[in-house]
């Protein structure tokens, strides 16, 4: 027998799997970063606005009348757009893409209650001299020189004036410029980044609009103050949100105010088109359309570094987008050439890496090999010293999503077959269980040849993966993860000696279609409509008006996995719904069979209820949900309830979920149980019909 704790390694092991799966990091270390680009820059400094929690909708909604001292620039000089972002709920994993070049893998969050800085290779790192200003949390990550925070007594009062802690900001850059613009009059490659936290901390939407007033309105004060003290008209200037906001007050999520984020970038080395055949946004009140571009968080950092005559981080994965850089096609050629051999560097530093293995040429790979990669170096070369500057941009771009997909081929190029092992792995350790809760068989000389034939192929498949692991030279956590089901089913087959012969298979075949949701979510839908139709066959045989209704039911529950990811996050209209819904649940089952002891039961839960839907429809952020939960959880659990009919037990429970929901996830609760109660109230109907017939 398994001790509790080797049962708990395993099962630690299985879920470790998903990490190796699916988080592994993507930072490449010791590459050599690109050289600098010509001595030419568009501008000498770079001062970047950050923004927390600003979203595109607030930016641009009602002819931008959120940003009118901005759009007093953006109307005469420089681009507007969106850029989608992941939604991400902290600093770090922002900071990494945008001053990186890549979205940072999720499970690197955990460095977030670290207070190491960003070891990979940043922006800040190619710069001469940079500063930062912003609150200690979001400081504490960036890898800037110079650090000012906001001072502790300033974060204090934050809940009531949220925009003092902007004003905090501005008013201290002011004296910054006052004691330090000589020093920094002749410095090139200077990057300042002004981190702006009010808005995240606004209570409320009146409070959010008139923070998002206050803001722009200093951020078009110090613009005018940079540009009077830095007179050579050498200065670019970038606005952006590290992420959305919705309504409530919520961000994290992947809804489209959370994901989409605005961005302004004007200033020296900027383009101004006034006009574009694509999208278009309205500017102002007179209805003026100007071209509204649209980005991927990444793509800032190449851009940002060209603007100031830096090469990308070395692990940089965005593509420069095109038409935004106001300087000559050499420079211009020369940024986005110097962008696509830093991918080549990424690709040939993979590529190597799995061709160290002596079985690489016998193995599925991407087109793109080592010699291609070094053609493309050689005819970007040629190109340049022909001075054919136009066809050198836009070979460069044309290849650089190319050099992407080889780069995340070869990423991810062990991912589907972990997936496939874990994934028998997991039956192996299921199959494992249930020999062990069957009861014991007794001993035999006699050995079944089918137990023989699939120990024999199990002790097959290690030693060919072994040989395999060594000859390609995979990495270790990789080949212990290949492994691990192997070991796993050797287990399995010896506790399937030890027991009952087990007949059934039908366990199995459940678990490995639960298991397809992690390659698609509708598969799980659709196997849970097979399941629930061929576990109730005798229910559909009936053809009675509640066997259709069971039949609409599992059909709309399979449905679910169709709907849009986004919806599962924050839906106040969903919740709403699922409310109503787990209130009616009992009069909708019970009706007038209702006892004194339901009715004083439905009446405490409705009020709760009540005051639950109350708050969501008019609180910006509904916070007082969780105190209502716990309070709510003491009457559940009270002693003088707990002895109540298993009817309300499980009726204040749905209650106490659906107060811990914030979609319709309530919903999908009280459809199951209908579902279930519908299932068995057929299954008994045709028992006491069987019975009946039996009497007569």
């Amino acid at each position: 027998m398994w001790t509790l704790g080797q049962v708990f390694a395993l099962q630690f092991l299985l879920m470790c799997s998903v990490y190796v799966i699916y988080f592994q990091s993507n930072v490449v270390t010791h590459l050599e970063p690109q050289p600098t680009l010509m001595k030419h820059a568009p501008a000498d400094r770079l001062v970047i606005f950050i923004t927390d929690g600003l979203s595109a909708k607030s930016f641009f909604e009602d002819r931008c009348i959120n940003v009118q001292e901005l759009s007093k620039i953006f109307m005469h000089q420089g681009q507007v757009g969106i850029i989608r972002t992941l939604g991400s709920t902290n600093c770090r994993s922002a900071q990494v893409a945008l001053f990186s070049g890549f979205y940072e893998s999720p499970f690197s969050a955990f460095d977030y209650w670290s207070s190491k800085a960003v070891t990979c290779d940043t922006l800040f790192n190619r710069s001469s001299l940079s500063y930062a200003w912003g609150s200690a949390k979001f400081l504490k990550h960036l890898a800037v020189v110079n650090k000012i925070s906001v001072p502790y007594d300033v974060m204090s009062i934050a809940s009531k004036d949220s925009y003092k802690l902007d004003e905090w900001t501005f008013d201290d850059i002011d004296r910054f410029l006052d004691s330090e613009s000589k020093q920094l009059q002749n410095i090139r490659g200077l990057v300042i980044v002004v981190h702006l936290v009010g808005l995240l901390f606004a209570n409320g939407m009146d409070m959010y609009r008139k923070n998002i007033n206050y803001t722009q309105r200093g951020i078009w004060k110090t613009y005018n103050r940079f540009e009077q003290t830095f007179s050579d008209q050498r200065t670019s200037y970038l606005l952006i949100s590290d992420h959305g906001m919705t309504s409530m007050g919520l961000f994290g999520g992947k809804t489209k105010e959370e994901i989409e984020t605005p961005f302004f970038l004007w200033g020296a080395g900027v383009s101004n088109t006034k006009s574009s055949p694509g999208r278009t946004f309205v500017a102002n009140k007179e209805m003026k359309r100007l071209p509204l571009s649209i980005m991927e968080q990444i793509q800032l950092t190449p851009l940002m570094s060209t603007l100031v005559g830096l090469p990308p981080p070395v692990n940089n994965r965005g593509q420069m987008p095109s038409g935004v850089l106001n300087a000559s096609d050499r420079y211009e050629s020369h940024a986005v050439f110097t962008n696509a051999l830093q991918l080549v560097d990424l690709a040939k530093h993979r590529l190597q890496h799995h061709e160290r293995g002596l079985l690489a040429s016998c193995m599925p790979s991407h087109w793109m090999n080592l010699q291609q990669l070094d053609k493309f170096v050689y005819s970007g070369n040629l190109l340049w010293h022909q001075r054919r500057f136009l066809t050198l941009n836009e070979y460069s771009s044309n290849m650089m999503p190319v050099l992407m997909q080889c780069i995340e081929y070869y990423e991810s190029y062990y991912r589907r077959g972990l997936l496939v092992a874990i994934t028998f792995g997991f039956l192996g350790w299921q199959h494992h269980l249930r020999c062990q809760l069957a009861s014991p068989l007794q001993a035999s000389n006699t050995r079944s040849p089918q137990l023989l034939l699939a120990r024999m192929l199990v002790h097959v498949t290690i030693l060919l993966m072994i040989i395999f692991l060594l000859l390609q030279r995979v990495p270790w956590v990789i080949s212990g993860f290949l492994l691990l089901p192997g070991f796993i089913w050797r287990l399995a087959l010896n506790a399937h000696e030890r027991s009952e012969k087990l007949s059934s298979c039908v366990p199995l075949l459940v678990s490995l279609c639960c298991l397809t949701g992690f390659i698609d979510r509708r598969l799980m839908g659709l196997c849970y409509l097979v399941f629930a139709f061929y576990q109730n066959r005798e229910v559909i045989m009936q053809r009675s008006l509640e066997s259709y209704i069971w039949m609409i039911v599992v059909c709309a529950l399979a449905s679910l996995s169709c709907l849009p990811p986004t919806l599962g996050f924050h839906h106040r209209g969903s919740f709403i719904v699922s409310i109503i819904l787990t209130f009616l649940q009992p009069i909708a089952f019970l009706g007038p069979s209702l006892s004194r002891s339901h009715r004083r039961n439905l009446i405490c839960n409705g009020l709760v209820m009540l005051l639950a839907c109350i708050h969501v429809w008019f609180s910006a952020r509904p916070r007082l949900l969780h105190l209502m939960a716990r309070a709510y959880l003491c009457y559940v659990f009270y002693p003088r309830f707990r002895q109540q009919g298993i009817e309300l037990t499980i009726y204040n429970l749905s209650t106490l979920y659906t107060l811990l929901c914030t979609s319709y996830e309530a919903v999908v609760i009280q459809v199951l149980t209908l579902e279930l109660q519908l299932a068995l109230r057929l299954k008994n109907n045709k028992q006491t019909g069987n019975q009946t017939l039996a009497i007569y």
